[in-house]
């Protein structure tokens, strides 16, 4: 009997173990997602901006308002910011994952728990509802004819 029930409380173990290790993959794949749509998203407005100010820069020369020689300093200043805007994504990329994993880390086994407790409860109240137990109907005829193989 003790090896059983050490055999159930291993199988638990092992299961808990593998849940545990579901979730962990999956928090990580989250993370991982938003992290990768918010690469996409600061790349694309870093393009938006960098395209944006080399046409107002070449938009202005064609105008007149600068000289030739200042647009070559000017668009080296706005490609001097885009690279910084640039390298500095990935920085921010990996920041974002590891906020967003240890965000959902947290916040995973306070849900578990109230989850239980809910569960728990409504389990209750629905044996309460059915109000004692009643044998089944065929535990019943087993038992009877049990009684009647034997009288």
């Amino acid at each position: 009997m003790a090896t059983a029930v050490t055999k159930r409380t291993e199988d638990k173990q092992r299961s808990e173990a593998l849940r545990e290790l579901f979730l962990h993959a999956t928090r990580v794949q989250l993370a991982t997602v938003t992290s990768i749509s918010k690469f996409v998203v600061g790349w694309a407005q870093s393009a938006d901006r960098y395209a944006q100010a080399v046409s107002n820069e070449l938009l202005s020369r064609a105008q007149g308002e600068t000289e030739s020689h200042e647009l070559v300093d000017r668009l080296a200043t706005v490609s001097s910011a885009h690279l910084r805007d640039v390298t500095a994504l990935p920085t921010e990329v990996v920041s974002h994952f590891n906020s967003e994993l240890a965000r959902r880390e947290e916040a995973e086994p306070r849900k578990r728990k109230a989850a239980r407790r809910k569960a728990a409860a409504r389990t209750r109240l629905a044996e309460n509802a059915k109000g004692p137990r009643r044998a089944s109907v065929s535990g019943a005829r087993a038992t009877s004819r049990r009684h009647r193989s034997t009288a």
